[in-house]
């Protein structure tokens, strides 16, 4: 059960980081539609991948779904500051693609994009060595 869990989690991050983020932020058109959706993706995994690794911690491996959680927690943390300083921005399409706003956002989204890339690579190790 442990692996089941584990393999949803790191199956999900592989599909965010690998097919959704690059599908979705590539636009070159509606980047405000694009990252609407794409923030409504990921608050959903985080709900979702919260408790997943809430069982997993708690049913099965606690200081590995510990280190888990709080690779999530950061992400999440980091989501939140980009959430807000784009709901200060407003309509990112209205800037210069160089306008130094534009380009913090752009800095902030791959920051988050590489958490989510390190949290994939933890819990794929989690993973090959729960197997």
């Amino acid at each position: 059960m442990a692996e089941y869990i584990l393999s949803l989690y790191t199956g999900s991050l592989f599909l965010l980081i690998f097919v959704v983020s690059p599908v979705l932020l590539k636009t070159e058109k509606n980047k405000n539609i694009a990252g609407h959706f794409y923030g409504k993706i990921l608050w959903r995994f985080y709900g979702i991948s919260l408790f997943l690794l809430l069982i997993y911690t708690l049913l099965f491996e606690f200081t590995k779904g510990l280190i888990l959680i709080l690779g999530l927690g950061a992400n999440l943390f980091w989501s939140k500051k980009l959430k807000e300083f784009k709901r200060r921005l407003g309509d990112i399409e209205k800037l210069d693609y160089y306008h130094p706003d534009r380009v913090r956002f752009r800095n902030m989204s791959y920051v988050s994009l590489f958490i989510l890339f390190i949290n994939f690579l933890l819990a794929s190790f989690v993973l090959i060595k729960t197997l």
